[in-house]
C-alpha cells in the first residue's frame, strides 16, 4: 500500500513499496486531505506516454487502485479538485509525483484482459445514476427547497397528495403552479450535470472528436477489417516462415555436428558428470578453508603491531591526560606569543632588530600558533568540511527539505549548481541565484552524534547580515524511523519537540568560527539540524564540528 499527504499543492509520500507492471486492482494508494482538500470534489489523474487516466475519489473518497494500463517506466501522478459549493469556479492542482514502475516476472499467454480504466465522463455518469438511485443523490425534497419552498418535508409530502377533500375525492385539483414541475427539475438537473462534465471532461482535439459520424465511423470500419486481414495474413506468413525454419537452417561446424556419435556423446556426458563431482568437491575444499583465510590475515606493518603491549597502552593512556595538560599550557602560551609579538612590533625599531630577525620571529609565531589551533580542534567530529570530496562523501549523508519536497546532497547539487559548488570549494551556499529571495532551506546531518550539556558546536561560515539564526536539536525516537531522518526532523521542529540552541549568524566579510554550547540539554543521542535563508545573511558554510561526549 502506497499513502500520501496532500497538503496546499504537494503531494507527500508518506509509505511506499516496490511498483511492478500487470498489477489488476491489486497496489492500493491511500490518500490523507489537508485543509480546503477535504470540501473538494477530487481527482487522482496518472500520465504515461500521452496518456491520462482519471479516478474520480469526490468528497469523501481516499483510496483507489493503481490503474491497469500503467506499464513498466515513469508514471507521473497528481490531484486537482473543485470547490462544488462555491459560486465561482475552485479548482485546485498539486504538483506531480513520479511512480517507477518495474517490470514484472508474469508470463501468460491466457492472461486476463486489463480492465480499462473509464474516463472521467464515464465516473461522472455512474455517479448521477447512484444519485438517481438514491445512493448519495438529492431528494425531490431538496432540489424543491433549493428553488424556493419553504417548509418541513412532510409538508411538501402532504402538498403531493393535496388535503382532505381536495386530493380527488371531491373532484378537486390541489394547486401546485408555487412548486417546479417535473420537467423543470429534469432540465435544472441537467443544466447542473451537463456544467459538470464540462468542467470535468475534454479532449485537446474535441473538434475533430465532434467531428466524427457515423459514415466515417463506417469508413473506419472498413480500414479496421482491411487492418484485421492483413495481420490475419502476416500471422499466417510468420506461421510458414517458423516451419521452414525449423528444418531449413545450418550451422559453421556442420561437419563436427555430423560427426558426432552415440558413443562420443556417451563420452561427453562422463566428462560432464566428472565436472559436476570436481565442482562439488572445489565448493566442499573452499567451504573448509574460508574460516581458516577469514582468520588468517596480514598487516603490512605486522612487527610494529606485535610489539603493542598492555604496557604499552597503559603509557599511552596516560599519554592522552598529558596532552590535555599541554593543550591547557599551549593556550596559556598563545597568549603570551602574543603579547610578546606585539611588544617585538612597537619595540623593534628602538632596539635595533633587524628585518630577517623579526621574519623569523613571525614565522615562528605562525608555525607555534597552527600547532596550537590543531590542538583546539582535538576531541571534534567533523558533520561537514568543504574540499573536494565532499560529493562522494558527504552525497547522502546531509538531507535537505526545500519548498516541502526531501533531498539528498547529490540531489541538491544536480538541481541547484551554485549551493555546492567548486567555485566555492565545494562549501553550502544558500544563495538567492538558485533559491530566489528568502527560501528556507532545512539542513539536516543524517548521522548520530552524542552530546552532554558541556558539548560544543563549532561553525566556520560567513554572513551577509547579523541575524537570529535556527539551530536545532533533534532526539531520535527508540524504534525504526520509517522515513528519512530530515523529513522526521522536520515534523519534531513543526511540532516543537525539537531543541533550539542559541545561535546567531555574524555579519562578517571573511569566514569566522563560531561555538554553540549546548547548556541544558539531557545526556544522550541526537541529530543536527539547521536552517539556512537566501535573505540578507545568504550564508556559506565551510565546516560543521561538535564536541561529542567523552567516553
Amino acid at each position: 500500500m502506497w499513502k500520501f499527504l496532500v497538503k496546499n499543492q504537494s503531494i507527500e509520500i508518506l509509505e511506499r513499496e516496490v511498483l511492478a507492471d500487470h498489477q489488476i486492482q491489486y497496489v492500493q494508494f491511500k490518500f490523507t486531505f489537508d485543509g480546503d482538500w477535504k470540501r473538494f470534489h477530487k481527482v487522482v489523474q496518472f500520465s504515461q506516454c500521452d496518456e491520462n487516466y482519471n479516478i474520480v475519489l469526490g468528497v469523501d473518497g481516499t483510496s483507489l487502485y493503481l490503474p491497469a494500463e500503467l506499464h513498466v517506466g515513469a508514471a507521473k501522478m497528481s490531484v486537482f479538485g473543485y470547490d462544488t459549493e462555491s459560486d465561482t469556479t475552485v479548482r485546485a492542482t498539486t504538483v506531480p509525483v513520479t511512480l517507477n514502475i518495474r517490470p514484472s516476472g508474469f508470463v501468460g499467454d491466457d492472461e486476463p484482459p486489463i480492465p480499462p480504466t473509464p474516463d472521467l465522463y464515464a465516473q461522472l455518469l455512474k455517479r448521477i445514476e447512484d444519485a438517481e438511485k438514491g445512493l448519495d443523490g438529492k431528494s425531490a425534497y431538496e432540489i424543491a427547497v433549493e428553488h424556493g419552498y419553504v417548509g418541513t418535508e412532510e409538508e411538501w409530502l402532504a402538498s403531493l397528495h393535496g388535503a382532505d377533500g381536495k386530493d380527488g375525492k371531491d373532484g378537486e385539483t390541489p394547486d401546485m403552479s408555487e412548486y417546479p414541475k417535473t420537467s423543470e427539475v429534469t432540465q435544472i438537473v441537467d443544466r447542473e450535470i451537463e456544467q459538470v462534465v464540462e468542467d470535468f471532461h475534454t479532449h485537446p482535439n474535441k473538434e475533430t472528436l465532434d467531428a466524427i459520424t457515423p459514415e466515417l465511423f463506417d469508413e473506419l470500419g472498413g480500414l479496421q477489417q482491411f487492418e484485421d486481414e492483413t495481420k490475419y495474413e502476416i500471422h499466417t506468413l510468420n506461421e510458414a516462415l517458423d516451419n521452414f525454419s525449423r528444418t531449413a537452417h545450418t550451422h559453421e561446424n556442420k561437419d563436427t555436428l555430423d560427426a558426432l556419435t552415440p558413443g562420443l556423446l556417451a563420452l561427453l556426458q562422463g566428462l560432464q558428470q566428472y565436472e559436476n563431482q570436481t565442482a562439488q568437491d572445489m565448493q566442499t575444499l573452499r567451504d573448509s578453508v574460508e574460516p581458516v583465510i577469514t582468520q588468517a590475515h596480514w598487516h603490512h606493518n605486522l612487527t610494529l603491531l606485535n610489539g603493542i603491549t598492555a604496557d604499552r597502552l597503559s603509557k599511552w593512556d596516560g599519554a592522552v591526560t598529558d596532552i590535555a595538560t599541554l593543550k591547557t599550557q599551549l593556550n596559556a602560551l598563545s597568549t603570551e606569543l602574543t603579547v610578546f609579538k606585539g611588544k617585538c612590533d612597537n619595540n623593534s625599531a628602538r632596539i635595533g632588530v633587524n628585518e630577517t630577525d623579526i621574519d623569523s620571529i613571525q614565522a615562528t609565531l605562525v608555525d607555534l600558533q597552527a600547532q596550537i589551533d590543531a590542538l583546539k580542534n582535538n576531541g571534534y567530529t567533523v558533520l561537514f568540511e568543504c574540499g573536494a570530496d565532499v560529493p562522494e562523501k558527504y552525497g547522502i549523508l546531509l538531507g535537505f527539505v526545500v519548498n516541502g519536497g526531501f533531498r539528498t546532497l547529490t540531489n541538491m547539487r544536480s538541481q541547484f549548481p551554485n549551493f555546492c559548488a567548486e567555485t566555492n570549494d565545494y562549501a553550502l551556499f544558500y544563495n538567492q541565484e538558485d533559491f530566489n529571495w528568502d527560501a528556507q532551506v532545512l539542513t539536516c546531518v543524517e548521522q548520530r552524534i552524542k552530546l552532554t550539556s558541556d558539548s560544543k558546536i563549532q561553525f566556520c561560515y560567513n554572513s551577509g547580515a547579523t541575524e537570529d539564526g535556527m539551530l536545532y536539536l533533534i532526539n531520535p525516537p527508540g524504534g525504526k524511523i520509517d522515513v528519512p531522518i530530515t523529513l522526521y526532523a522536520r515534523s519534531e521542529i513543526e511540532y516543537g519537540r525539537a531543541i533550539q540552541l542559541d545561535f546567531q549568524w555574524l555579519q562578517t566579510q571573511k569566514f569566522i568560527t563560531t561555538e554553540t554550547d549546548c547548556t541544558g540539554i539531557q545526556p544522550g543521542e541526537y541529530y543536527l539540524c539547521w536552517v539556512g535563508r537566501s535573505n540578507n545573511t545568504h550564508p556559506i558554510i565551510r565546516s560543521v564540528k561538535v564536541k561529542e561526549e567523552e567516553a
